[in-house]
């Protein structure tokens, strides 16, 4: 399988990441020096603490997802290894995060990290959630908008790909909720979104129909219209 991803942008956000937890805590021990050195200045503190709080906690985010090993371009990668060169993952690309063009045809891979069973039932996504803690309870949750942003996705990943090939209008994207937490489990038939586990990845995309889709040549020609 091809793969393609945009590491600037992964060491960007790493880096990114980085400064601005560094940023958080600076301010935040300087309001706690100052709360012993100058406590008349009471104002200042309190800006001091939200601000830092807020850089702290954005850092914190930023770094879960481009920090922190393995990220998920790796699970995903991981997940579909030894795929033949008929297939191509793009990563921070081409619209969306991770698209996946194969003979099936093209894909927004959309990365779930939702735990406990999924179900889809009259046409609503749940989770249900066991006891886990003294202070977690259990119970169902609504998933209410994972496909409305899946498909969002796909329409944004449908216009990047216009632009760069024109000529193939006749290609429709289709989103894939994929659920990579390992305490997920996928229960779910006739979807209107496709909807698996990471772990069973590879082997429905093997077996989706064949579609419209790009061929070796146009997925070489896509990657350097990207910068690839």
């Amino acid at each position: 399988m091809k793969q393609y991803i945009n590491l600037r942008m992964v060491k960007r956000n790493n880096n990114l990441s980085k400064v601005m937890i560094l940023i958080g805590l600076i301010l935040l021990i300087g309001a706690l020096v100052l709360s012993f050195t100058r406590p008349e200045t009471m104002n200042q503190l309190l800006i001091g603490v939200i601000v830092g709080t807020l850089f702290s906690q954005a850092g914190l985010a930023l770094n879960n997802r481009w920090g922190r090993q393995p990220r998920i371009d790796q699970i995903f990668d991981a997940s579909l290894k030894g795929l033949d060169n008929r297939y191509a993952i793009f990563h921070y690309k081409l619209g969306t995060s991770h698209a996946l063009i194969c003979p099936a045809g093209a894909f927004a891979l959309i990365p779930c990290q939702d735990e406990g069973e999924i179900t889809f039932v009259e046409g609503k996504w749940w989770k249900q959630v066991g006891k886990r803690g003294l202070f977690r309870r259990s119970g169902q949750k609504r998933l209410s908008r994972i496909e409305d942003s899946a498909k969002a996705q796909a329409r944004t990943m449908q216009r990047f790909l216009q632009k760069k090939l024109p000529e193939r209008t006749d290609i429709s994207i289709r989103p894939i909720l994929v659920f990579v937490s390992k305490d997920a489990l996928v229960k779910v038939d006739h979807t209107p979104v496709l909807a698996v586990h990471i772990k069973k990845l590879k082997s429905v995309v093997r077996r989706l129909p064949s579609n419209k889709s790009l061929d070796a040549v146009e997925i070489e020609r896509l990657a350097k219209a990207v910068g690839f």
